[in-house]
């Protein structure tokens, strides 16, 4: 293979890739705003359970103060 076909060929994969990225790149980011949304909801959901168990803890060791 010449300098000149490797070159051609080399052309030709790179405008492959220079046609397709842009697409590739938006699917990324969308996939990586959804998950990073999931991920907040997911983050969400254990601290509002975090926060009940905490409530109910505080309650607890109330009646347990006010029962001595």
């Amino acid at each position: 293979m010449t300098t000149e076909e490797r070159l051609y060929k080399l052309e030709g994969i790179v405008e492959g890739v220079m046609a397709t990225l842009p697409e590739r790149i938006t699917s990324l980011e969308t996939r990586m705003d959804l998950l990073r949304h999931e991920l907040k909801g997911d983050i969400n959901t254990a601290l509002n359970r975090l926060m009940l168990y905490l409530s109910a803890l505080a309650v607890i060791l109330a009646l347990l103060t006010l029962l001595r």
